[in-house]
Order: structure tokens, then C-alpha cells, then sequence
């Protein structure tokens, strides 16, 4: 997992320049809020079980869960045995052994975690992403 990382300018450390993987998923996502917000369900493959969005969906309620502690609970010595009891198993089944889409709700969920994510630099690439998922988000409400 993730540690500490001290940043370094012209050789030396920057005052209060420490970040922890807290700072950088809470920063960077607003996974609690997201873990909240209601999914359409409907679509190809209707009531069945798509094992990327589940996956995800998994993800997202260990991120909330992980949010939920509170900041000064949280040390260099427990903050693998925290990720590990919210977030961390289902970010590795992600990362390592990520399961397929089977319908339309998985792809948009895919799509959408990546959105999420902040990881895209081009911001066409970007655009087209928001795009396909409107659609796809459109073809499973009708």
C-alpha cells in the first residue's frame, strides 16, 4: 500500500508537506458523496448481477466508510489495517483482478469511476467519456 511521501524542493523538505493516501483519495474523489448517490438500474441485462458494478459499487461504499473516520484516528501505524477493513479489498480486486462488464450499467459504471477518478489529462478524451456515458445513462433510464 501507499506511504507517506515526503515532498522535496532543491534538496530540501517543504514545511507541511507530508501527504497520506487520506488526503489524496478524499482530495482528489468525493467518494462519500458518491457512494450515496442513487444508480439507474435498468438496461441490458436487467436484474442481473454485473460484477464490475458491483465491484465498484464496492469500492465506493469502502471509500465512504473510510471518509467516515475521523482524521485524527488515523496514524502512520493503522492506516493499512483502516484501508484494508473499508476501501482496500475491493480497490485491489479493481487493480488486480478487475471482473468484466456484463451490461450496460457495468460499462457506464466503469466509465463513470474513471471520471471520478481525475485521471484523464486530455480533456478531449475526457469529453468523449461524458458523452458516451450520457448515453449510456440514457439508453438504461428508457
Amino acid at each position: 500500500m501507499l506511504k507517506n511521501i515526503a515532498a522535496l524542493a532543491e534538496g530540501e523538505a517543504l514545511p507541511a508537506a507530508n501527504f497520506n493516501r487520506r488526503l489524496a483519495l478524499l482530495g482528489g474523489l468525493s467518494a462519500a458523496a458518491l457512494a450515496a448517490t442513487p444508480r439507474a438500474h435498468a438496461g441490458v441485462n436487467k436484474g442481473q448481477a454485473d460484477p464490475l458494478a458491483e465491484a465498484i459499487a464496492d469500492y465506493r461504499t469502502g471509500m465512504a466508510q473510510f471518509a467516515a473516520i475521523p482524521s485524527d484516528d488515523i496514524t502512520m501505524e493503522n492506516e493499512d489495517d483502516h484501508v484494508m477493513s473499508t476501501y482496500g479489498p475491493a480497490h485491489d480486486r479493481l487493480w488486480n483482478n478487475c471482473p468484466p462488464a456484463t451490461s450496460l450499467r457495468g460499462v457506464a459504471e466503469a466509465i463513470r469511476y474513471t471520471l471520478e477518478s481525475d485521471c484523464i489529462i486530455a480533456s478531449s478524451a475526457e469529453n468523449t467519456l461524458k458523452a458516451a456515458l450520457a448515453f449510456l445513462d440514457q439508453e438504461r433510464v428508457s
